[in-house]
């Protein structure tokens, strides 16, 4: 079976907010290690989300409580699992079957003004950063409705080229439209999308336009496809109301805009609700059969399920 790399989860918030174990199988949210090995994942970005009433004050403590709880599971996981933080270390989880978490901040609001935490975070096994949520920050504004319209600001630029410099991989999700625009002309590295859809198909404000796809495709980077209801078919809120084949005609669409190498997955696992026949982690190879049904061929689906996540990481991380 097919690996595959997963561009967004929100397990480590569903691990702190419930006290579930990652690594026993749970019927609560959508993935644990059992489940990911059914659904043949081999690495999944692990986002660390702050909830509102936790900022501004909080933030950092948060943040290290979540990557301490990811930091004692991969401990507990006796080799079973392994925090990803260079290409070869991935290329492992993908030829040996061994879970690699890639650690993702989903907002940069644990970051000073000095980039110190950034730092001091990448030594703990940061490679991937959302500079904000949908909500406004130091750096930039998010596309909820608190949204100006502003792009970034100094400091939002000036994490850009931090990111840049330390090989930590941007991410685009949750930005406005002006910050989208002012990622893209800064940025010296690939940037992604780990967790959107096509506002074409789905006019909501965290999906991309079809102009905003092709410059992700010519900066090099990815739209990674989110599994959520609402950003696959206007107006849907229950698992019910969209299906596998909603899934795919969003990634149809990116595959016909800019071509097969610029779509990957993005679940939004524990964070969304999914729909009736992708209910969780272990129902993933449904998703790679109806992709060959489709008419996906091998090849096409290997780019899709990781391949071409590699490509960006390989790119952008300096090991």
């Amino acid at each position: 079976m097919i690996p595959i790399i997963d561009g967004h989860t929100d397990y480590l918030l569903s691990l702190l907010e419930t006290g579930r174990d990652f690594l026993t199988e749970s019927d609560c949210g959508h993935v644990d290690l059992p489940r990911a090995r059914r659904g043949h994942l081999a690495a999944m970005f692990s986002a660390v989300f702050i909830r509102d009433a936790y900022l501004p004050d909080q933030a950092l403590l948060r943040t290290m409580r979540a990557v301490d709880r990811l930091l004692q599971t991969i401990a507990a996981s006796g080799g079973a699992m392994q925090l990803v933080t260079t290409v070869s270390e991935l290329e492992h989880c993908l030829r040996t079957g061994t879970f690699g978490a890639i650690l993702h901040f989903e907002g940069a609001e644990a970051i000073d003004p000095e980039f110190a935490v950034l730092r001091l975070a990448y030594r703990l096994g940061l490679r991937s950063l959302g500079l904000t949520w949908s909500r406004p920050n130091i750096y930039a504004e998010g596309v909820g409705p608190d949204d100006r319209g502003r792009g970034l600001t100094d400091l939002g630029r000036a994490l850009v080229r931090a990111c840049n410099e330390l090989g930590v991989l941007i991410d685009v999700s949750h930005l406005n439209d002006a910050g989208f625009w002012d990622v893209i002309e800064r940025s010296t590295q690939p940037v992604v999308a780990s967790h959107s859809n096509c506002r074409a198909l789905c006019p909501v404000p965290r999906n991309l336009t079809d102009e905003q796809i092709r410059a992700l495709a010519a900066k090099g980077g990815l739209l990674g496809i989110n599994f959520h209801v609402g950003f696959l078919r206007p107006g849907a809120e229950r698992p019910d109301e969209v299906s596998l084949g909603d899934v795919i005609a969003h990634i149809d669409h990116v595959a016909e805009l800019v071509g097969i190498d610029y779509v990957a997955f993005g679940s939004d696992f524990d964070g969304a609700t999914m729909p009736h026949d992708l209910p969780d982690a272990a129902a993933m190879p449904r998703l790679v059969e109806a992709l060959s049904r489709h008419g996906y061929d091998d090849v096409a689906v290997r780019k899709i399920c990781y391949e071409n996540w590699l490509r960006v990481l390989r790119t952008v991380w300096r090991a």
